[in-house]
């Protein structure tokens, strides 16, 4: 089987995603949160630094433009507007002739990323990908979904931890696979030296080197050229 595993942010999309979510949310429910912005801009900077990691930093993000617990039906009808009027307006020209070029392949599509669950998987339906694997989030036994993410952030070496889950849940070999990666962010390097096939996408000068080091190749997604 012919498998394609894309990132999404910055490889599908040109702009990241996650920030923007929780603008969005605060905006449409309750724009007092939106206050906390210099907060949030603070504790990135304190990710960035290595005062914490990307797990502890996702949760007091959410908790704090979106609450610590979440109503379904509010949830699903912000993440449809949203992944309508700011993600499939946002995708990369060189991404969505790939991802077309894959699919006439008869490839096995497949969103694998950082973000949460409760939107990539609806960026992933409208998008028409086969399966979508991302970062969970607990849920309350009245179907609300807190702010805490249920098991690990979906990012780097756990990402692809979370691949070869999604394969065996499947009934999928990795020997009987041929599998590509696309991303744009050296996170991934766990999942692409597993891959088959890697491709780096737009890359800064270091990700080139890095790229050629590990024989990945370059994929530029900002044109439809997408070399």
């Amino acid at each position: 089987m012919n498998i394609a595993i894309y990132d999404l942010d910055k490889t599908i999309t040109r702009r990241p995603t996650f920030t923007r979510f929780l603008l969005y949310h605060a905006q449409r429910t309750a724009p007092f949160r939106l206050a906390g912005l210099p907060i949030w801009i603070m504790a990135l900077i304190g990710y960035r630094i290595g005062l914490y990691g990307r797990k502890p930093l996702k949760q007091f993000g959410i908790s704090m433009f979106m609450g610590r617990n979440l109503d379904a039906d509010i949830l699903t009808k912000i993440v449809a507007d949203f992944v309508a009027e700011a993600v499939l307006t946002d995708i990369q020209p060189g991404a969505a002739k790939s991802i077309e070029n894959d699919r006439s392949q008869n490839k096995k599509m497949v969103i694998a990323t950082a973000a949460p669950a409760f939107y990539a998987h609806e960026i992933g339906e409208l998008m028409g990908f086969d399966a979508v694997v991302a970062t969970r989030h607990k849920l309350r036994p009245d179907g609300r979904t807190r702010h805490l993410i249920d098991g690990e952030n979906c990012y780097g070496p756990e990402k692809l931890k979370m691949v070869r889950t999604w394969f065996d849940a499947q009934g999928l070999k990795r020997e009987d696979c041929h599998i590509s990666v696309y991303s744009d962010h050296a996170s991934d390097a766990p999942l692409m030296d597993w891959a088959d096939a890697a491709y780096m996408v737009n890359p800064s000068e270091k990700l080139r080197r890095l790229a050629a080091q590990k024989n990945w190749q370059i994929r530029d997604f900002s044109s439809d050229k997408g070399r």
